[in-house]
């Protein structure tokens, strides 16, 4: 197994327990996940709020492109 793939694997466990699931919706619920980071006249806050909800979705995207190793 290669880093790259180490590395999702561990977001899967990381994120998979309980506690991860508590944390993921904290975060999802925080970080603007469901909606938009515009900020009318704002660019400075709105591109600070849209950094936030990028981070979001990479953690959401190595969760869905993470695979359990074949046993």
């Amino acid at each position: 197994m290669n880093q790259v793939e180490l590395i999702k694997l561990a977001y899967r466990r990381t994120f998979n327990t309980e506690d991860g699931q508590r944390v993921l919706a904290d975060m999802k619920a925080r970080f603007n996940y469901e909606s938009t980071t515009f900020i009318p006249n704002d660019p400075h806050n709105s591109a600070f709020l849209e950094g936030q909800r990028a981070a979001l979705l990479k953690v959401i995207g190595m969760l869905s492109e993470a695979k359990e190793p074949n046993k």
